[in-house]
């Protein structure tokens, strides 16, 4: 091809976007990274690739436990910095005031993901403390680089955008989550505030806000319940999804379960913190619906993925191929924000 031929693709758009993981023990944040490459690939509309080998290995490995063993990747300890470029297409408004067209041009962008253990993220309470002193419940026995609580906030506060994943059971149970997300959140707030970030009283970063688990019976019982799902008319398998303007809504119906509502408070404080045009929310699955072998669609009576592991107690098993659901769309609606 001849340069300046009409025919010419545009020069990919590649943007350096550094995102961040949020989320407490156990929330699903390495299952979460694990299921990338599976929804990327089931998009077929993008593509990914590690920038470094580390990050190579660790879609390869995690994506192989998630899909071959059938079983979830073991959690983070300490902290992982990870790098995927997204390669996919855009659409652009190009052309004459009087003749406007949208075309499909490429559109890359550089994913710096901050994947950290979510031990991290929970700070103690002044009876646990000692000499009357907040300090950190930091489990990880290396004590070695990428430990530090301090590194965590220098680097989420760093970052262009931020994935938060809630657990709704998780929370259910515990009903701990204001404690993990409140440490995180006044120590970001206050690195912003003294390094002169803070756009007023918010928070410079974009976040999404993930719920996790819909393929789980409490979620996405409470999602039917309330008419909040709805499916993709161009999904052949007619997987179930909350609507895009219910997402939030389904947020606090699942605080209001909590038995301390503790993610009532989380929700009042992203309100705080974040300002509402920088914010979305998302309910997402890692794993997805369970579909059978010789079934096209989705059947609400055999839905459930994730079941009991039948020997090993404690343990949870994958029964059939996953299908992440809304894994891949937080990470575009960020990588589209922090590029502009």
């Amino acid at each position: 091809m001849k340069l300046g031929s009409t025919n010419e693709r545009p020069v990919p758009e590649t943007k350096m976007a550094k995102i961040g993981l949020w989320g407490a023990s156990g929330s699903g944040k390495t299952s979460y990274l694990a299921a990338l490459y599976v929804a990327v690939t089931q998009s077929r509309k993008w593509n990914i690739g590690g920038v470094d080998q580390e990050s190579v290995d660790f879609l390869t490995e995690k994506t192989d436990t998630l899909t071959q063993q059938r079983r979830f990747p073991r959690k983070t300890e300490g902290i992982q910095n990870l790098s995927w470029t997204v390669m996919g297409e855009t659409e652009q408004v190009v052309g004459s005031r009087w003749r406007k067209r949208v075309e499909s041009v490429p559109l890359y962008f550089q994913l710096d993901m901050l994947d950290a253990a979510g031990t991290l993220f929970k700070g103690t309470t002044e009876d646990d403390a000692t000499d009357g002193e907040i300090d950190l419940e930091f489990n990880d026995s290396s004590g070695g680089a990428g430990s530090d609580p301090e590194e965590l906030i220098d680097q989420l506060t760093s970052c262009d955008g931020i994935v938060y994943l809630f657990d709704p059971v998780r929370e259910n149970k515990e009903g701990d989550e204001f404690q993990h997300f409140q440490w995180a959140l006044q120590n970001i707030v206050h690195r912003a505030s003294g390094e002169g970030k803070l756009n007023g009283r918010y928070l410079p970063h974009f976040l999404a806000v993930c719920i996790t688990k819909l393929d789980d019976p409490k979620v996405f019982h409470t999602a039917y319940k309330r008419s909040y799902l709805t499916a993709d008319p161009s999904d052949p398998h007619l997987f179930p999804r909350v609507r895009e303007d219910k997402a939030e809504a389904l947020f606090r119906e699942l605080g209001n379960l909590s038995p301390t509502r503790s993610a009532l408070m989380v929700h009042d404080a992203i309100n705080a913190a974040f300002d509402a045009e920088r914010v979305r929310y998302f309910a997402t699955s890692s794993v997805g619906f369970y579909l059978a072998r010789t079934a096209t669609r989705f059947r609400a009576a055999n839905f459930q993925n994730v079941v009991p592991h039948p020997t090993q107690d404690s343990e949870y098993t994958i029964r059939g191929d996953i299908h992440p659901i809304n894994v891949l769309e937080p990470l575009l609606w960020l990588g589209e924000k922090t590029r502009r």
